[in-house]
C-alpha cells in the first residue's frame, strides 16, 4: 500500500512554486469590468505531473476561520484537468458568469498534483507527497465600500491583543503592523485574509524592540486600510 501525503500551500506572492511545478500568477480580482482572466502552470521539472482543478466558495465563520464549500458551477473554468508534460506550460482560463453584485465573492480554485499511477505501482509501501495550491479569487463588488474597525489594543504575556472586524464589503489582506519609529514589525500572520462581516481576535508575539518606557503609535496596514492607536509597552513585554 502507498501513502499519499497532499502539501496544501498558502500563496502569499506574485509566483509560487513547490515540488515540480509554479504557478502565475497567485491572486485573481475581478473587477466589473473584468470578463476572464487566465493562470499560467509550470512544470518545472522532468516527469509529467497530472492536474486536477476543484473550485470551492469562501466564507469565514464568526471567529473568522476559513470555510469552504463546493462550488464547482460558479464559474467557468478550463481545462479542469490536464497533463503536463516536462518543461512545458499549460494556460488556464477563468471568467465570471455574473456582473458585481453589492457583496463581496470570494473563492479559491484549487490546482490538486495526482499521483502517478504508475509510480504508485512501483513504489508501493512509500509515502508520495503531491501539492495543492489554492489561488485565492475575489469577484469584486460593485460598489465597493472599504471598512475596517479595531479595538482598543492591550499588551498580555508579551503579545500585542486586539480584534479586527471587516465593516465593508471589500477583502482586507494584513501586510504588517509597525510600532513606533524604532524598525519594530509584525509581518507574519497566521491568517492573512479578513473577508467582508468577518471579526477576527488577533495575539501576536512581540518583537524584541517593540518596547520602550514611552507611548508608541502602533500602524495596523493592509492592502485597503490604516488604523494607527497609541499604546505604552513597558519594557517588561519583550523578550530579552
Amino acid at each position: 500500500m502507498q501513502w499519499i501525503l497532499t502539501l496544501v500551500i498558502a500563496l502569499t506572492s506574485t509566483l509560487l512554486s513547490a515540488g515540480e511545478f509554479s504557478i502565475s500568477p497567485i491572486r485573481l480580482d475581478f473587477t466589473s469590468q473584468t470578463k476572464s482572466q487566465a493562470i499560467t502552470v509550470s512544470n518545472n521539472g522532468n516527469t509529467p505531473l497530472r492536474i486536477a482543478l476543484v473550485l470551492k466558495r469562501w466564507t469565514q465563520d464568526a471567529a473568522a476561520n476559513d470555510v469552504y464549500l463546493d462550488a464547482q458551477q460558479d464559474l467557468i473554468y478550463f481545462p479542469r484537468q490536464f497533463e503536463l508534460q516536462p518543461q512545458q506550460k499549460q494556460v488556464v482560463r477563468i471568467a465570471r458568469k455574473s456582473a458585481s453584485q453589492e457583496q463581496e465573492s470570494a473563492y479559491r480554485l484549487y490546482f490538486n498534483e495526482q499521483p502517478n499511477s504508475a509510480a504508485d505501482s512501483a513504489q508501493s509501501g512509500n509515502v508520495a507527497m503531491v501539492v495543492s495550491f489554492g489561488v485565492p479569487i475575489f469577484i469584486e463588488a460593485n460598489p465597493q465600500k472599504i471598512g475596517l474597525e479595531a479595538s482598543p489594543m492591550h499588551v498580555e504575556q508579551q503579545t500585542l491583543n486586539f480584534t479586527l472586524s471587516n465593516t465593508g464589503n471589500v477583502t482586507q489582506k494584513m501586510r504588517q503592523i509597525q510600532i513606533g519609529t524604532q524598525g519594530a514589525t509584525i509581518q507574519q500572520f497566521d491568517n492573512w485574509y479578513l473577508l467582508p462581516g468577518a471579526t477576527r481576535q488577533y495575539h501576536l508575539p512581540l518583537p524584541p524592540n517593540a518596547c520602550s518606557d514611552q507611548a508608541q503609535v502602533i500602524k495596523i496596514e493592509t492592502d485597503h486600510s490604516n488604523i494607527e492607536q497609541s499604546l505604552n509597552i513597558p519594557l517588561r513585554a519583550c523578550k530579552s
